[in-house]
């Protein structure tokens, strides 16, 4: 008995740990990537951790173990203020002054003032803040990375997670498995490309940029070795609805649907705006955080009102103004609204959306269809995914007519198949054997109790590529073949030399 209780007594030691003081560094981000981060955020300091935040967002709740450092002026909507200008011209913009934004951020004397202090664990977002890796190597602590965005192939690298550009497709491409040879060629070429431009492009301005202001320490080391010194990358995605399934590395951690939840009744005055609607229900459009809805073009505007005004049901809208002059009467403006409320709201018919990966992630989640109207980034692919998925329909800006976009809805509001799918891809998203805040919360602390876990780094972030995928071996089996070969032809050739000789010479006797 006494046996028993003493390794009750070791096993509740090492899964326990002190609480911890976390340093999270998310200093160029969008809205939607905030929701994510404090889903990890909060429940780490339910459990009496201490966080530290820098962000570029004023905190929406305060919480008694969270301190929120703010930098406003490196939030994704006022470095790119129009994402409608077209869908290269924004991402492009973002990542030609993300060097000089993120040694602006690192630079205030808020962030400076941080390194001062003592904290246990850093994680920091794998989103354009690599220059941020200067305060991993002055603190000397382990690190992990929190990625808001969709998996593209520079971020399995940095974890060591082998990428398999044959069936996962880039996500520069709206391509579907099974892919053909050209699209599988063109994919593996484009993961190829972004990894160079982020190794030798992306990282290396980020690092001439730091080190001339003087923010990186001459005795750092490189930015594109750092940066390969993670514990963990906790990923916004869901494991077992990626499709095709692809595997992981035990460091990578699926969070996918954190900060999704069940829905919360409306507030009054919108509840009793959707009650009106009656039994047609309501329809709701949001084109997310990222995009000023007023930036679209006029004729877009013109052409969603014309048509929003002519559907039975009642539309709410998220607009970044009080008044729009020709507003239907069926139609409710509004800044902010609950989103995740409304899209768990029973009355309501169909999601317009934007398609980014937060706002996908919520619709599966509370089993609302969809019609996706992507502007820029990811939200293209994601949609193209839900399309092929069977629980949504993908309209592009460039296609919108009042006929195109009346189609879609009346098509998607009424295919009851369509709406079956959406619930199944719901239960499946909810049927996890741990919330991922849970999970979150376990392999934090996990890092925590383990130093930085450093047993689970994969070997292949130590390897150089020709060894990692065999090329030395494969090259070896080739050269002996051909070889072989080669002897095989020489000996037949002599052989036969000898035979044709014999026979000639009994000829000519």
């Amino acid at each position: 008995m006494r046996v028993w209780l003493l390794v009750a007594a070791v096993v509740a030691c090492v899964s326990s740990v002190q609480a911890g003081r976390i340093l999270f560094l998310s200093p160029i981000s969008s809205k939607s990537h905030k929701n994510f981060y404090m889903g990890i955020i909060n429940p780490l300091a339910d459990r009496g951790h201490q966080v530290t935040m820098v962000s570029p967002y004023k905190p929406s709740k305060v919480h008694q173990n969270v301190r929120e450092v703010v930098l406003p002026d490196t939030g994704i909507s006022k470095i790119v203020p129009n994402f409608f200008e077209g869908k290269l011209m924004g991402p492009l913009s973002l990542m030609q002054q993300a060097p000089k934004i993120c040694s602006d951020a690192l630079e205030k004397q808020e962030v400076q003032n941080l390194l001062k202090e003592e904290f246990d664990l850093i994680m920091m977002s794998g989103f354009l803040s690599s220059c941020f890796l200067s305060v991993v190597h002055q603190k000397k602590l382990p690190f992990i990375y929190v990625n808001p965005v969709v998996r593209m192939a520079p971020f399995s690298a940095l974890i060591g997670n082998i990428n398999f550009p044959s069936y996962v497709v880039s996500r520069f491409f709206n391509f579907m498995h099974p892919m053909t040879y050209t699209q599988r060629a063109v994919s593996t070429l484009a993961d190829v490309l972004s990894e160079i431009v982020f190794e030798y492009h992306v990282v290396p301005s980020m690092e001439n940029e730091c080190r001339r202001r003087g923010l990186c320490p001459e005795d750092m080391p490189s930015l594109s070795v750092l940066r390969y010194n993670t514990s963990l990358e906790l990923i916004n995605s869901v494991k077992t609805v990626d499709f095709p399934p692809r595997p992981h590395v035990p460091s990578v951690i699926h969070l996918g649907g954190i900060h999704c939840g069940p829905a919360q009744p409306l507030p009054k005055d919108l509840d009793d705006w959707v009650k009106g609607a009656g039994s047609d229900g309501f329809i709701f459009f949001s084109i997310g955080s990222a995009v000023t809805p007023s930036s679209m073009p006029e004729e877009h505007r013109k052409t969603l009102v014309k048509v929003f005004g002519s559907l039975k049901q009642r539309v709410l809208w998220k607009w970044d103004k009080d008044t729009m002059d020709d507003l239907p009467p069926n139609v409710r403006l509004g800044k902010w609204l609950p989103q995740q409320d409304i899209l768990g709201d029973p009355r309501l018919r169909l999601f317009i959306t934007h398609g980014g990966l937060l706002s996908t992630l919520e619709s599966m989640y509370h089993g609302v269809p969809v019609l996706g109207m992507p502007v820029c980034t990811d939200q293209e692919s994601n949609m193209v995914e839900v399309e092929a998925d069977g629980w949504g329909s993908v309209l592009l800006w460039d296609d919108l007519t009042p006929d195109t976009l009346k189609e879609k809805i009346h098509y998607l509001m009424t295919n009851q198949e369509l709406k079956a799918r959406v619930a199944h891809r719901s239960a499946v998203m909810k049927d996890q054997p741990q919330h991922p805040t849970e999970v979150a919360a376990y392999w934090v602390e996990y890092v925590l109790r383990h130093n930085g876990a450093t047993h689970l780094r994969c070997p292949s972030l130590d390897m150089p590529w020709y060894k990692l995928y065999n090329v030395d071996v494969w090259a070896t089996v080739v050269g002996v073949m051909l070889l072989l070969f080669w002897l095989f032809y020489r000996l037949l050739q002599a052989l036969l030399r000898c035979i044709f000789s014999s026979a000639a010479k009994r000829k000519v006797d």
